[in-house]
């Protein structure tokens, strides 16, 4: 009788040390995976942000050359160009805490969204599944 219940907790005791590596790992993946939704969403953001860059670039050297032909004045044109992005990058300076705080929630509203669907799609692969 005594040797039983030594291997019944000696069993116990591996189950619960496994159950707790377990445990580890799974939370190690949990973390790894939000790390790599962090990670793509910004890398996402940095390659928008670099297309939005170029985008105006062209077209304020094209609103510069449309100036310069209506004022009959390179400088003037560009002039107008130059005030413009000062004013462009202003209204960023000014406005940058409504800016981060919108991109903020943008990037919790993503992932939280992510993790919703993520735990629909487990509950609906767990059904029928039987434990044992």
């Amino acid at each position: 009788m005594k040797k039983d219940s030594e291997q019944f907790f000696r069993e116990l005791k591996n189950d619960a040390i496994s159950f707790a590596e377990l445990k580890i790992e799974l939370l190690k993946l949990g973390t790894y995976e939000r790390i790599g939704k962090v990670i793509s969403v910004l890398s996402y953001g940095m390659i928008l942000i670099a297309l939005g860059f170029f985008l105006v670039l062209f077209l304020f050297l094209v609103l510069g050359f449309f100036l310069s032909d209506r004022f009959q004045s390179l400088t003037a044109g560009f002039s107008v160009v130059a005030v413009l992005s000062l004013l462009l990058i202003g209204g960023v300076v000014i406005f940058s805490k409504q800016i981060r705080s919108y991109i903020l929630n943008l990037i919790i509203a993503t992932l939280v969204s992510n993790d919703k669907k993520n735990d629909t799609t487990d509950d609906t692969n767990t059904v029928g599944e039987t434990v044992g």
